[in-house]
């Protein structure tokens, strides 16, 4: 990615392709030549300007979830396959990726590590032992080289990061290596402690400091033994490290995750990620069932910001979408990237694009974007929005001073991970709505991060003025010395969240903020999370500036009262002002009161229908053929298993002082693209809420025509199909059901309404 400090209003309209979406092509049946022409064309369609490939290969998982893949994995034709894709891709200015593994998680090379070195395995499994470095020497052997060979001298030119996804350690009872180093470390053997380590008795206060020890340990021979050896062979080839760790959205997930300290792994990524794969964020305001996976909407993407901060870097990643279902809507979308944008993460992964798109393979890691699908004709525009955020969650420095203590030591021990868990989790949330920006910061920063005179702790782009420390914490010797050392020059430390200043003062809930420096000025960007649709008050500190619109890439000059900005946000939506004294070319805020509700009747008629046959998705065109319809669930003239899209129409009248008046259209409610043509004039597409159309001056006429194009998602078909019944449920993969039940979520379709035009 391109870091600039400077505002550019060319770059923020047309972002470098740094900024693009990397969406992942899921390789999971026969490829060919001709087959990655046709689909790297068809993502040139779709707006999808950057990829890597992820193989997954027939024996990934072929109890349940079979795939296809021909050629098979690790042979030469299928590196050849993959050069030319990449090389393909490059040629059409794609920006692209390899991920080294087949299916995952990382480090196995799909079994091949284990199968010719069985010593290299974990004691009871096919998987390496990934603190052994050997194996992972091994394993980039097999997958990094010889894609390094395959595409050949050239390859920092074609590919720009290479992608590892939620490799695990063991808890390494068995290694001997590690014993050592732990009786050489701490003057004991390890052995009397292996009922311990292994869970056969439980952590008192008296022994715990063992598993403080032994975690810690092992964390540190995961990063030296695997995560380091993939970043130092990335890095001499010219690429970057990318990828993310599992079971990272709870704060106790270094354990079940398998990397025993979030924080030290992710700083070894020249670009650390989380996985927002499942719906753990997600609108409170549109489900009822809130857990881990469901609208969890915890600050977790902060892990992977602040390590990039730590690291002195401003590149952060999310792997996105993966099993979310095929109900996912662009207002979804749009939120689960407003919401790590306003937390510092700038690149963004969908999951996925398909190679194979029939059989069951089209009930595997929903969704799937595909041509063929009505919904994703509008791809391109959430690929643009997303790059336009992106682009601005790149620029400049964040402004903020504050960091909250990660007791890792907890998590690691067990005696009390349940309890810090939760109070840990409680203060960030906390800081998130007082409007306070932060960092994620562990005992490695607080122990080797320079004190200044003017009481901050800096490490590579990250300065603190104020540790917060969850009460209760663990808290290692070494640490307390060095925060006693940080207070001494000016620094605080508390448990407590008084005396804080919030990035900007706003009237109103529900909103988060982050705050950024740039060579012509100051970012805000401001994010709508919860509460209720509508306007908030924002306290300006200059009143100097512009509004960027992420839709369209213009500029709106900002107006404010007292210094007050009032500010419409939908739940999901991203505003984003810039204040600067730079004169940049911008409209004036056009203000439209005088309302007209269209009440006259409508008429619908299907226009394009999702099928789907043998070879996949297809489309039914419908002729014009239309009937009336009442505004709402359009099922009631469809049916309920109806995906596609369908067109309203409708002609209405208006008094002669408004003809030719600029204006503008809102639709109310839609489920869930609108596309627009009034009196002939296209007003352009609208994915996710408000449906707000601009209406230029000279089209109203006395006597109006209107058509509305409305298209839902794939959930109609997807959940009402008989398609899938002929294969066993364990071809359809493990996450089929649970995305069917997500599905039901947005069984709908249609104009909901109230169709209202306002004009000056």
């Amino acid at each position: 990615m391109k870091n600039s400090d400077k505002f550019q209003v060319n770059n923020f309209f047309s972002p470098d392709v740094s900024h693009a979406p990397v969406y992942v092509w899921v390789w999971n049946d026969v490829c060919t030549k001709e087959i990655i022409d046709a689909q790297i064309e068809e993502m040139q369609n779709l707006g999808i300007r950057a990829f890597y490939i992820l193989p997954e290969p027939k024996d990934f998982r072929p109890d349940s979830m079979p795939t296809n893949l021909t050629p098979d994995y690790l042979t030469e034709e299928f590196f050849d396959l993959c050069a030319y894709a990449i090389k393909k891709g490059k040629a059409h200015n794609m920006n692209c990726w390899i991920y080294d593994e087949g299916g995952w998680p990382s480090g196995s090379a799909c079994g091949k590590v284990t199968a010719v070195h069985p010593e290299y395995a974990v004691k009871n499994s096919s998987y390496p032992d990934l603190l052994n470095k050997k194996a992972t020497e091994y394993f980039i052997e097999l997958t990094h080289e010889k894609y390094f060979w395959a595409i050949g001298k050239d390859f920092k030119n074609f590919v720009s990061a290479v992608f590892t996804d939620e490799p695990k350690a063991p808890f390494a009872t068995s290694n001997k290596e590690l014993q050592q180093r732990y009786e050489e470390l701490y003057g004991a053997s390890i052995l009397p402690y292996l009922p311990l380590i292994k869970g056969e008795i439980a952590p008192t206060e008296e022994n715990v400091h063992i598993l403080h020890r032994w975690y810690d340990l092992c964390s540190r021979a995961f990063c030296e033994n695997f995560l380091l050896p993939c970043k130092e062979w990335a890095n001499e080839k010219g690429i970057a490290f990318t990828g993310h760790l599992d079971v990272d959205h709870k704060a106790d997930g270094c354990m079940n995750g398998c990397n025993f300290n979030l924080m030290r792994a992710l700083r070894c990524f020249d670009i650390p990620g989380v996985d927002i794969i499942w719906r753990q964020l997600y609108p409170e305001n549109k489900i009822a069932d809130k857990n881990d996976f469901n609208a969890y909407n915890g600050f977790f993407p902060r892990y992977a910001s602040s390590a990039a901060a730590q690291n002195g870097t401003k590149l952060s990643l999310s792997e996105i979408f993966g099993v979310a279902g095929a109900g996912i809507s662009y207002d979804i979308m749009r939120y689960t990237v407003g919401f790590q944008a306003v937390r510092g993460i700038n690149i963004f992964n969908p999951f996925n694009f398909p190679l194979g798109r029939s059989g069951q393979l089209l009930a595997q890691e929903l969704p799937v974007f595909t041509e063929k699908q009505p919904f994703c004709q509008y791809l391109s525009h959430f690929n643009q929005y997303t790059e336009r955020l992106s682009y601005i969650a790149s620029l400049g420095e964040r402004v903020y001073d504050t960091a909250l203590y990660y007791p890792v030591s907890d998590f690691q021990g067990g005696l009390k991970a349940a309890e810090q868990a939760k109070e840990f989790d409680s203060l960030g949330r906390a800081l998130e709505d007082m409007l306070v920006d932060f960092d994620i910061v562990d005992d490695d920063v607080i122990q080797v991060a320079e004190i200044t005179d003017e009481a901050y702790m800096c490490m590579g782009n990250a300065k603190y003025k104020h540790i917060i420390i969850p009460k209760g914490a663990y808290i290692p010797e070494a640490t307390q010395k060095a925060l006693e050392n940080f207070e001494k020059h000016g620094g605080r430390v508390s448990h407590e969240l008084l005396n804080l200043t919030p990035v900007v003062k706003v009237d109103g809930i529900g909103l988060r903020a982050m705050h950024k420096k740039v060579e012509n000025g100051e970012l805000l960007i401001l994010f709508r999370e919860t509460g209720e649709n509508g306007d908030y008050r924002i306290h300006l500190p200059s009143t100097k500036g512009y509004l960027l619109d992420l839709i369209n890439g213009e500029l709106q000059h900002i107006e404010t009262e007292n210094g007050v900005l009032k500010l419409s946000l939908a739940i999901g939506e991203t505003a984003v002002v810039l204040l600067t004294d730079e004169v940049l070319k911008a409209e004036n805020k056009k203000h439209f009161k005088e309302e007209c509700n269209i009440t006259s009747n409508f008429t619908f008629h299907k226009e394009r229908e999702l099928v789907c046959g043998e070879n996949g998705f297809d489309n039914i065109r419908h002729s014009k053929n239309s009937v009336s319809i009442k505004l709402g669930d359009w099922s009631q003239v469809v049916g309920s298993d109806y995906s596609g899209s369908g067109v309203y129409e409708t002609c209405f009248s208006l008094s002669k002082e408004k003809i030719g008046k600029e204006g503008e259209l809102n639709l109310g409610e839609v489920h869930f693209v609108a596309s627009v043509v009034l009196n002939e004039h296209s007003l352009g597409t609208v994915i996710a809420p408000p449906y707000k159309f601009r209406i230029p001056a000279g089209v109203l006429k006395e006597n109006n025509t209107l058509k509305i194009v409305v298209t839902n998602t794939s959930a109609n078909w997807y959940v009402h199909t008989d398609y899938f019944k002929k294969w066993k449920t364990e071809e359809l993969s493990e996450y089929f059901a649970g995305e069917i039940e997500y599905a039901k979520d947005f069984l709908s379709g249609g104009l909901y309404g109230p169709v209202i035009i306002c004009t000056e």
